[in-house]
Parts: C-alpha cells; structure tokens; sequence
C-alpha cells in the first residue's frame, strides 16, 4: 500500500509540474506576442509622426516660396535632401521624401474628355527609349478613355478583356496606381517593373517637373532632343532650378524648335510640384512598419495624405538612398543641412 500511495504521490506531482510549465510557457507568449503587438503598433504610430513631420517640412518649403516670391520645387531644397536616421525609443526612423512630378504622368494621355496626343507622343518616346514596344500606348489610352471603340490594331476595350479566362472590364478612368497596369493588355510584369522609376499615376493637372525630372524623362520630350543633350540638360541645371518654364525652353537644346512645337512642351512641364511620395520605415525591437504615402500639396499650401499602402517590405535604410534626382546623397554639406533643418522643426 505504501508503494502505490508514493506512485500516487509522483503522479500527482509530475503532473502538476506538467501542468505549471505549460501555464508558466502559455503565459510567457501571451506576453511574447502582446509586446509584439505593442512594438508593432508603435512602430506604425512612429510611422505617422514621419508623415506629420513631412508635412511640416513641405509646409515650410511653400511659405518659404512664398516669401521669396518664387513658386519653385527642386532638388536644392531641404525636402528632397536624405533625411538622417531619426533615433526614438526602442528603434530608428528612416523616412525619405520624392517629387512624384518627376515622373511622367501616364493619365496625362486622355484628360478633358479627349486624347492629349503630345503626352502620347511623349510616353511613346519614353517607352522606345527604354527598349519597350510603343505599341502600349493605344492599350493604355483605352483603359483611360471614356468610349468603348479600340483605338487601332494595338487598342483594347470590353470585347478583348471579357474573352480572357477571367474576364473583366476597362476602367474607362484615370489608373489610380502603377499596378493597375498589370490589368491592361500588353504590360507584362517585366514592362512594368522597367517602366516604374520613370512613370507615375497622378490627376492629369500634374505637369512633369522639369527642376526633378532624370535625363531618360526629359529626352521624352521631343524628338529633336538626344540623351546627351539631355544630360546635359540635367547636368547644368541652375542650382535653385529653373525659375519658369520660358527659362527651361530658352535653353539652346531647343532652339531649333518653332514656336508651335515649344508651345506643345510647355502645356506638358512646370517648375512646381504639387504631388510628393513619403517612404517612412519605423524599426521597433528589430520589428519595421512601412507606408509609402502620397501627399497632395495645393496651390494655397493645403496638405492632404491620399494614399497609403502598408504592403511595402524592409528594404535598406531609405535615408541612404540615392532616390531624388539631382541629389547627392554622399555629400556631407547636404547631409549636414538636412539635420539642421529636421533640428530646427523639432
């Protein structure tokens, strides 16, 4: 019997322990994964003061424009320089800010109910240039277009998307993001990811910023205009940018164009900017929230954030990132400026 009452004895023990292991370990994740929680959700909220932050910095620029009497956005200015890495507790903010009107504005081809064929010859350029068919063109003003007649051989409405073997229907309306154009007909993943860095989706009243605009955009601009000129162009660009569109065409790339074709340029560029992207990435415990923001800034200063996208994955330090164009990254002088500046909205 005292054999059998000390097994008992055993058992009982064994599996109380049993039993407070697995509820000292269900604890210990319970706690595991509500700092989880916590770490991520600060992230994401650091994620937002790098959007207010922005916003005060784009804010800034346009009273400081307005001050000196000169609407202009390029390079030189403090919301293009990389922004420091931002120490906060627990983790750093990486954020930079780039000009989206320094990309061509695919909605610019169909606008006012009509065809904009000086746009269209303009992607047609890009696209060549690039070594992709400007047989997309028609594709792409279908989807815009408000009408249900396939622009040539090349175009693509209803009839075409609803045979596929999931059908769908043409937007008939402005894309509103560069994946939309994974739907139209032609813009195959490859196209698209090549395209990417020269295109965007915006309103079609965004003009292409000539103070931010690359080499590869601007050659777009007119047949006349080879890519050395275009560098060249790029390369002796007034170091404030350009003060009006007149001073950009006076330039003696385009004195060979008569007045009806500089006319036809003018319609398509500006020197201000009204559209700017926002990569802000918080790293918590080794944890990163991301969101890619566009902010809307109007002609009277107003600033409104929209579009988010939370999908974007860790890539390396953005404030490292040579994105905006005319930008030296790796100067200390313009490095030393952009923590100035950050210091001083603080």
């Amino acid at each position: 019997m005292n054999g059998v009452a000390l097994i008992t004895v055993l058992l009982v023990v064994a599996i109380a322990t049993i039993l407070a292991v697995g509820m000292l370990r269900s604890q210990f994740l319970a706690l595991q994964h509500a700092a989880g929680l916590f770490d991520q959700d600060q992230a994401w909220l650091y994620t937002q003061g790098a959007e207010d932050f922005v916003r005060e910095v784009l804010r800034q620029d346009f009273d400081d424009d307005k001050r000196n009497s000169r609407q202009v956005d390029h390079p030189g200015e403090t919301w293009a320089q990389p922004f420091p890495p931002f120490p906060v507790d627990g983790g750093v903010i990486h954020a930079r800010v780039s000009d989206q009107q320094a990309h061509f504005n695919l909605n610019r081809i169909w606008h006012d109910n009509a065809p904009d064929p000086v746009a269209a010859a303009i992607f047609q350029r890009l696209l060549k240039s690039l070594g992709l068919p400007d047989t997309l063109v028609p594709a792409l003003t279908d989807w815009i277009d408000a009408d249900n007649e396939a622009t040539g051989s090349d175009g693509a409405e209803d009839d075409m998307y609803s045979r596929l073997d999931t059908p769908y229907r043409v937007a008939n309306q402005p894309i509103s993001d560069i994946s939309e154009l994974r739907l139209i007909k032609g813009f195959t993943p490859e196209i698209i990811a090549k395209l990417r860095p020269y295109v965007c989706a915006l309103p079609a009243t965004a003009l292409l910023n000539i103070n931010t605009a690359d080499p590869v955009t601007l050659a777009a601009l007119t047949t006349s205009m080879t890519s050395r000129n275009a560098s060249e162009l790029s390369s002796q660009r007034p170091s404030k940018g350009y003060a009006s569109v007149d001073e950009f065409l006076a330039q003696p790339v385009f004195n060979g164009l008569d007045a009806t074709k500089k006319t036809e340029i003018r319609q398509q560029i500006d020197v201000r900017s009204h559209y700017f992207q926002l990569l802000a990435d918080a790293e918590i415990a080794g944890r990163h929230s991301m969101v890619l923001a566009v902010i809307a800034r109007g002609d009277s200063g107003t600033l409104n954030v929209i579009a988010r996208d939370f999908s974007q994955k860790f890539a390396a330090p953005a404030a490292s990132a040579g994105s905006n164009s005319g930008t030296n990254n790796n100067s200390d002088p313009t490095m030393d400026s952009a923590v100035k500046a950050a210091r001083d909205l603080l």
